[in-house]
């Protein structure tokens, strides 16, 4: 499977949109919204990391694994709590926490949904190539996203992987 998702701000992330709690304030800060991140990673709704730059990243999505190597990857744990993952990015991400009223997916990411099996996975997120040079221009596909069901959580994240300094 294969997705298209637009990053203005240098963040992708994957949640459960059946668990995720979005809003944070109206007017939330960086480090505010970090603490939020923080904490539904902990609770296994949310994977976020840094892309290196802005871009429209081509997703490949496999539910097997893969013997792909890139420039760097990550492993993670996330919960389907009702059979639903969202490819999204920080720009949801950080309407959603401004705006009560905001639902995700937003309309035009509902087919950025991927419909699983309810249950924990571990995504294994791999950058094919290093932002900045320029094969992220070059590349027909910039991440694969390989998702396996997990029997334990693997350790939460603490910090966003590869957000830059």
């Amino acid at each position: 499977m294969s997705f298209k998702v637009t990053d203005d701000s240098g963040f992708l992330a994957i949640i459960d949109p059946d668990a995720y709690r979005g809003f944070v304030h109206a007017d939330w800060t960086w480090d505010t919204i970090q603490e939020h991140f923080k904490r539904e990673m902990r609770e296994r709704h949310l994977l976020i990391w840094g892309t290196g730059m802005e871009h429209f990243w081509s997703i490949d999505v496999s539910f097997q694994p893969t013997k792909a190597a890139g420039f760097r990857e990550v492993v993670g744990s996330i919960d389907a709590s009702r059979g639903r993952l969202l490819l999204t990015n920080y720009e949801s991400l950080t309407m959603a926490a401004q705006f009560p009223d905001v639902v995700l997916p937003r309309a035009h990411e509902r087919g950025q949904v991927l419909s699983v099996s309810p249950g924990l996975y571990d995504c294994r997120i791999i950058q094919l190539s290093d932002p900045e040079s320029e094969a992220p221009f070059e590349e027909s596909v910039s991440f694969i996203y390989e998702f396996t069901r997990a029997t334990s959580p693997r350790e939460v994240w603490s910090e966003l992987p590869w957000r830059a300094a």
